[in-house]
């Protein structure tokens, strides 16, 4: 049963404002604690290094969380010519590596791979990402796999062999979830979030990705999801995963008001 301190910290994206010290201060308009979800630079990752340090230096609460993100799309597990993947493996581990020397604990990451991939294919993938998983597990870090709108991270099914082979934790993309395919054959993002439950340590809270992601006028199509991740376990941190300003700001103070009568709504 769901307890205010179960509550979720409400984050915000470090590309949705265009500086560090932007970001900062959006994240620092939420009742006094800043939450910010980091994304590395794909060439550079040595850069979150100085980026944290940056964060750190200028924020003036001690209560300060970063998690950290591997864009998606410059090197890719899944790849089909394995030196290509084993280049996107070399690369995984170092973006942990950083992340360990930045002082943080939690990467979200990807694999790309199409639906149809060859079972040969999945397995070889699942074992990249398990050393990944070994690798921060080593340093402190928890390595998350996020779902995708599209390929086979998509699949529900497919996902969970992927977390469970490789021991990975999971981020859930909920906008990702409420706009696949299975969402439009009926598996619903609620859906999702009951089957990944128990793994969820991360959200993506948007509405829709239709070219980009879309806010929420409202909470009543992400309402059911979300009140199944207030209960999963292990869901402490919940992203505006969105690219402007003012609508992370709007759907930052939805969510808190959400929050707000969770006790309430799901006591009966």
């Amino acid at each position: 049963m769901y307890t205010p301190d179960m509550e979720p910290k409400l984050a915000v994206c470090g590309h949705t404002a265009p500086s560090l010290e932007a970001t900062l201060a959006l994240a620092c308009e939420h009742r006094g604690h800043a939450a910010i979800d980091l994304s590395l630079v794909s060439h550079d990752l040595g850069s979150v290094i100085l980026h944290t340090g940056t964060l750190r230096t200028l924020c003036v609460s001690e209560d300060l969380e970063i998690r950290y993100h591997l864009p998606l799309g410059y090197r890719e597990i899944g790849h089909a010519d394995e030196s290509q993947a084993a280049l996107a493996l070399a690369w995984m581990m170092e973006a942990v590596s950083q992340v360990a020397l930045a002082g943080g604990t939690m990467l979200t990451l990807h694999a790309g791979l199409p639906s149809d991939a060859s079972r040969e294919r999945v397995l070889a993938t699942a074992e990249r990402l398990r050393r990944i998983v070994a690798h921060g597990d080593d340093l402190g870090v928890r390595v998350c796999l996020e779902n995708l709108r599209w390929g086979l991270t998509s699949q529900p099914d497919d996902f969970m062999e992927l977390v469970t082979l490789s021991g990975a934790a999971i981020t859930l993309d909920v906008g990702h979830a409420a706009s696949s395919d299975v969402a439009e054959r009926g598996f619903r993002a609620v859906d999702f979030a009951r089957l990944v439950a128990p793994y969820v340590r991360n959200a993506h809270v948007y509405e829709r990705e239709v070219g980009s992601h879309i806010a929420p006028v409202d909470l009543k199509a992400l309402a059911p999801a979300l009140d199944v991740l207030l209960e999963a376990p292990h869901c402490d941190w919940w992203v505006v995963e969105l690219h402007n300003v003012e609508e992370a700001r709007r759907t930052r103070a939805m969510l808190a008001e959400f929050l707000a009568g969770a006790p309430l709504r799901l006591a009966v």
